[in-house]
């Protein structure tokens, strides 16, 4: 059996290969003698990063994880008893800066939440499709032997059935 879910979110791919390209044309100004390419080194590092969250359940511990090309980093923290998972929807805004203009770009995202008995949150990861979010709320919900709440539309929180998700693909409340 499997003790560890590591769950890391994607980089796209346009991402990967402009901060690899930005990496190498970096690393070669760097060895060809000028420190200038070592500013734009940061600039790769920030495209190749990407988030996620490992659960040692041999362990009961987990961490919020930072990943930059493979390599986790993060503290590993005691995990509480989860009462349930909650997929919660939201926006997220980011001002878009150019030289003489600016703009605000707002994304919906889907956020997945482990909540203890104390009513104490810890986010696990977060996603921009709806699918995603729901399978590894379902993933988490499984291994950690609790509920799911489908929290994605504001003020009507309702609680799934984990086995009609699972066997079907398709959301079945219980309440």
């Amino acid at each position: 059996m499997k003790y560890t879910i590591d769950y890391v979110k994607k980089v796209p791919i346009w991402k990967t290969i402009l901060g690899i390209t930005t990496a190498i044309l970096c690393l070669y100004i760097v060895f060809s003698g000028s420190i200038y390419g070592i500013v734009p080194i940061a600039f790769s590092i920030l495209l190749l990063q990407t988030e996620g969250c490992q659960i040692d359940l041999k362990s009961n511990i987990y961490r919020k994880t930072y990943s930059i090309v493979g390599l986790n980093f993060g503290k590993w923290l005691p995990l509480p008893k989860i009462d349930y998972v909650s997929i919660f929807s939201t926006n997220i805004t980011t001002a878009v800066w150019v030289s003489t203009a600016s703009t605000n770009i707002t994304e919906n995202i889907y956020a997945i939440n482990l909540f203890c008995t104390n009513n104490k949150k810890i986010e696990a990861s977060t996603t921009q499709h709806k699918e995603e979010a729901f399978n590894l709320a379902l993933l988490l919900a499984d291994a950690l032997n609790a509920n799911m709440l489908d929290a994605t539309l504001a003020g009507d929180f309702k609680w799934m059935d984990k086995n009609q998700y699972r066997d079907h693909g398709r959301i079945v409340y219980t309440d």
